[in-house]
């Protein structure tokens, strides 16, 4: 017999698409009683008109729906409020011409049910299931993010990137088959890629529950799924088990990686004859090859056998995908101002933990508190003997302050030297000091070299403008970081380039031995995922030990220089402590609630350690005003300004820590009111009627997407080669000037145009920098090579240097009356200053001074056009330094 049609045709077929006569499917629906009800109760449910948002500010039992984010054949997902937890839901219903309907109620109660019955992170969450009236509906947790298949109409994904995908759903696939819970009905529909990467598995509407010998909702011989990704089982009407899931998960994994369908056709019949008839070709699967093929067999005796069978043979494969550091040269990836570094939760050690590399139970690390200041500890290192303890911080308002610290007892001594920070401690006895260390360029802090003896004496200054630096176990040469060509590079000894990359290094660290320096390599300043990499001094050879963290700060070796420890996230920012080994073993140490900064190791393995918290703090402020009279508009722990409307009332903010707020990007009222979230990614513009907001995709392809403020379209928009952006700002309600890059090659300002309009360069390679428009939008002005302060015709293109110069500034705006580019410093307190765009002649304008607490840098800044208010975003990081016994 003709197989039912799947869900998403009927919407088709309801929305007008035409069927061609004497079809199989106009066939079907002549035969089909419930298919032919189906498709009657869509056409005769609200118009395409009223469809968004239907049941918008209505109240199901206690949830109150608040925003439609979501429609398929089963009904209507909506964000709504759960007035007795106090807590966001999704909430999927079904509307009254289809909950009335036995078979639809049944199969909404059976979702429930099913997915209930399943604790997995990859598996969406049930809260509730009820009825109000003639409208039944199920509440789950509220996933912030995407469809896997909105993901997926961006093409593949990279490889690493889909194996980790496919090796979350094929365990979360394992904990449903545990409780007897088969989906048979896995698809890109019915998955959501949270806002951490996590895809979580949805609608279990067809879930067969073998456990509790509750009646199956399918008749003999009918077929429900997907054309596309049922199995060939399913696609005959016969009896299925787990293993059906298992050829969905193929199907998948084959998309995520090829970017193309396994099977694919014009219409619900070619795609079943696909999976019936075809086998995908596996030219460009590379090592996944073979897994895809078992998977996708069309005798359910020769796939995979269980779920679990295949997240171990994917987690086999992942690990063995060697990690190479990335090289000089190599691509930016996308921006997302300090996102590797947000909030971290509660204070408390009762997670900590060591694991022993022999079998058997762990044992609780010893935690012994060594700093109680209000303020911010910056780095720390161990004297030679290991019996006193040398760090920076800078506490309450005070000035950054090298200290001394006995272990044995006693107070911490401020050394005998200038505002410093301790870079490294030698062999020798003595100190490299980081003199006036400040926030240079986001996150990267720089200063002065110097070295001084640790018992006294004045320090002799060695390198400008040195972010990070260590000693040789001789103590006799210094490996040091700082910038160079178009990123970082680290030079050992001084002045010989022992590696350069257009990223960002941190945490340089030469090995007991002096054979090797090992050091976090990030995408950029601003940017604090990272890899471990470590380079042979003879040769210059580099290789990742460990990649993929989404924040990584600290690292030291081991005392026997056989292993490298580290404090990282693999999701979020409370990173713990790992060990990896030279042959890239890893291995948890140490696990907290908060984050956890590794500084230093002692030759007895006990360990330097800050335990930070981090906030991104927004706040608006008037000219003029005395301190402290700004005015905190977060909504969440780490929330970021990205603009500012035209009318001068509203923010453009991206909210992305964990207080209050879902992630992702807002519109915030000055004044009060209520915010309004506007969808994913990081905000870097508002339109100049407000009714569009671009937001970078951080990793993904593409890296742009564009958001309506008064639905849920995403208006397509052609990016060309663009792979990577960092900021933009629209000219009028279809144009936008981005700051981005192509892969691999450096960036530029780029005018976008919404539709299949190609990109157009505007600056060559190279020459770029934020940019702000002025009141007619039709000049825009940027800091770009070698600190030239040029203003672009939008019209023409015609570009004009102005006089001066202004390294280490960024212009923040234009300004009337009279009319004139407002720059500003990077480093605190900021100073602005106005620069006339007919002559380049400048003048101070303001100067602005974020609380000095845990300072770490201000990320953004706007300003209105009459001058009358401004916002930006700052840093501020509050940490305790502790000895930890092993």
């Amino acid at each position: 017999m003709t197989p039912c049609l799947a869900e998403d045709d009927l919407l088709e077929l309801a929305r007008g698409r035409a069927l061609g006569a004497g079809s199989p499917a106009e066939a079907h629906l002549a035969d089909c009683p419930a298919c032919s009800a189906l498709l009657a109760a869509l056409l005769d449910g609200p118009g395409e008109g009223d469809r968004w948002g239907a049941l918008v500010g209505k109240t199901l039992g206690p949830y109150r729906l608040e925003a439609q984010i979501g429609a398929g054949g089963m009904g209507a997902v909506y964000r709504a409020w759960d007035d007795r937890l106090r807590r966001n839901v999704a909430v999927k219903v079904l509307p009254p011409h289809a909950a009335g309907t036995a078979e639809q109620a049944h199969r909404l109660a059976n979702e429930a049910r099913a997915a209930a019955a399943i604790a997995h992170p990859s598996v969406v969450t049930i809260y509730d299931v009820g009825r109000d009236g003639d409208v039944a509906y199920v509440v789950q947790e509220l996933v912030e993010g995407e469809s896997l298949r909105s993901v997926l109409g961006r093409g593949a994904l990279p490889p690493a990137r889909a194996l980790r995908i496919g090796l979350e759903l094929a365990r979360g696939l394992a904990a449903a088959h545990a409780q007897g819970v088969v989906h048979r009905d896995l698809k890109p529909e019915n998955i959501l890629l949270g806002e951490d990467g996590t895809p979580k598995i949805l609608d279990f509407g067809l879930a067969k529950l073998a456990a509790d010998g509750d009646p199956d909702i399918t008749e003999p011989g009918t077929v429900q799924g997907t054309a596309g990704y049922m199995s060939p089982e399913q696609a005959r009407g016969e009896p299925v088990d787990a293993r059906c899931d298992l050829f969905a998960l193929g199907a998948i994994l084959y998309e995520l990686h090829t970017g193309r369908r396994a099977f694919d056709g014009a219409s619900h019949a070619e795609r079943l004859s696909a999976v019936l008839r075809d086998t995908p070709a596996m030219d460009d699967a590379g090592a996944l090859a073979p897994i895809l093929l078992r998977c996708l067999d069309k005798d359910p005796r020769r796939r995979f056998q269980s779920a679990a069978d295949l997240a171990w043979t994917l987690e086999g494969l992942l690990e063995a995908r060697a990690p190479a550091p990335r090289a000089a040269g190599a691509s930016r990836r996308g921006v997302l101002a300090g996102l590797g570094a947000a909030a971290a939760g509660a204070a408390g050690f009762g997670l900590a933990r060591f694991l022993d590399r022999r079998a058997g139970p762990p044992r609780v690390p010893k935690f012994r508190q060594l700093t109680f200041r209000h303020g911010r500890v910056m780095d720390a290192r161990f004297a030679p003997d290991g019996g006193s303890l040398l760090y920076g911080a800078a506490w309450e308002a005070e000035p950054l302050t090298a200290f001394i610290l006995r272990l044995d007892g006693g107070a911490a001594r401020p050394l005998d030297v200038p505002p410093a920070d301790v870079l490294a401690v030698s062999s020798r006895g003595e100190v490299a000091l980081c003199l006036g260390r400040r926030h240079v360029e986001a996150q990267s802090v720089r200063g002065r070299l110097a070295v001084a003896p640790i018992d006294g004496g004045a320090p002799r200054a060695l390198v400008d403008d040195v972010q990070d630096a260590d000693f040789t176990p001789d103590g006799r040469e210094l490996a040091i970081v700082r910038p160079g060509g178009r990123g970082f590079r680290l030079e050992l000894p001084a002045d010989r380039v022992l590696y350069e990359t257009d990223g960002w290094i941190t945490h340089a660290r030469v090995s007991p031995d002096g054979g090797r320096v090992a050091f976090l390599l990030h995408p950029e300043t601003n940017d604090d995922r990272g890899d471990v990499v470590v380079v042979e001094r003879a040769t210059g050879k580099a290789r990742a030990l460990t990649t993929d963290w989404d924040s990584a700060a600290g690292l030291a070796w081991d005392p026997r220089g056989d292993s490298l420890w580290l404090t990282a996230a693999r999701v979020g920012a409370n990173s713990a402590v790992h060990i990896v080994g030279m042959d890239r073993e890893l291995r948890m140490v140490a696990q907290n609630t908060e984050r956890l900064r590794l500084h230093d190791i002692a030759a007895d393995r006990r360990l330097a350690v800050s335990v930070d918290t981090w906030r991104l703090r927004t706040v608006v402020g008037l000219p003029g005003a005395p301190i402290g009279a700004e005015r905190d508009r977060s909504m969440s722990d780490f929330s970021l300004v990205a603009d500012i409307s035209a009318d001068g009332a509203t923010l453009l903010v991206g909210e992305f820590g964990d207080v209050d707020a879902a992630r992702g990007a807002y519109l915030r009222p000055i004044e009060g009111g209520a915010p309004l979230r506007v969808g994913v990614g990081r905000p870097i513009a508002l339109s100049p009627a407000g009714d569009r907001v671009a937001a970078i995709l951080p990793g993904e392809t593409p890296p742009l997407i564009i958001h309506l403020t008064a639905s849920a379209e995403h208006p397509a928009m052609n990016l060309g080669p663009i792979a990577s952006v960092s900021s933009g700002r629209w000219i009028d309600e279809e144009r936008l000037v981005v700051t981005a890059a192509a892969a691999g090659r450096e960036p530029r300002l780029w005018l976008l145009t919404l539709g299949t309009p190609p990109p157009v360069p505007l600056t060559d390679e190279g020459d770029f920098g934020r940019c702000e428009l002025d009141g007619e939008r039709r000049r825009l002005a940027f800091i770009g090579r070698e600190g030239r302060l040029s203003v672009i015709d939008v019209g023409d293109g015609a570009t004009r240097v102005l006089p001066g110069s202004y390294p280490g500034h960024v212009v923040c705006g234009w300004l009337a009356n009279p009319e004139s580019i407002a720059v500003r410093t990077r480093t605190t307190p900021l100073v602005l200053r106005r620069v006339d765009p007919a002559t380049g002649a400048a003048s101070p304008y303001l100067e602005i001074a974020p609380p000095p607490l845990g300072l770490r840098a201000v990320d953004s800044l706007v300003i209105r056009r009459d001058g009358s208010l401004f916002a930006y975003s700052y840093g501020q990081e509050l940490s305790q330094l502790y000895l930890v016994t092993l």
